[in-house]
């Protein structure tokens, strides 16, 4: 037996439809003097004002990427020592940002443990089919 029923409250006294939460209602307030809000935050920070030009900058302009860095790599013939060295040199020479190095040293990592785990796998099949063991 179902303890609600469907399309009936399961709290009546509560809050009606369309009813604006206590944000919703500010932003209703204030929705007509928003040009000039950010007139006198504009004249703020032009008059020096820190927090004011903080203001502006984080709600008006998109955060920073990093830079996109170009590195070549060797993806056939390198081991991943050597990938990785070549990332370490590269960083260290100021060729690539070091938070590109980074993020190229965590896929160097990852590829790592997925050739880790693939030949400990042919390991354990190689043993099972010496053992006479089959897998299903």
């Amino acid at each position: 037996m179902a303890r609600f029923q469907k399309g009936t409250s399961g709290n009546p006294q509560g809050k009606p439809k369309g009813a604006l939460s206590p944000s919703g209602r500010l932003r209703e307030a204030i929705a007509g003097d928003i040009p000039k809000i950010l007139g006198v935050l504009r004249d703020k920070a032009l008059e020096g004002d820190v927090q004011a030009a903080g203001l502006l900058i984080s709600r008006c302009l998109p955060p920073l990427r990093p830079e996109s860095a170009s590195l070549s790599i060797e993806t056939g013939g390198g081991t991943l020592g050597e990938r990785s060295e070549a990332v370490v040199a590269a960083a260290i020479a100021g060729q690539i940002p070091h938070d590109a190095a980074a993020g190229l040293m965590s896929v160097l990592t990852a590829q790592a443990k997925i050739l880790e785990t693939l030949e400990l796998e042919r390991r354990i099949a190689a043993l099972e089919e010496n053992h006479g063991k089959h897998k299903p």
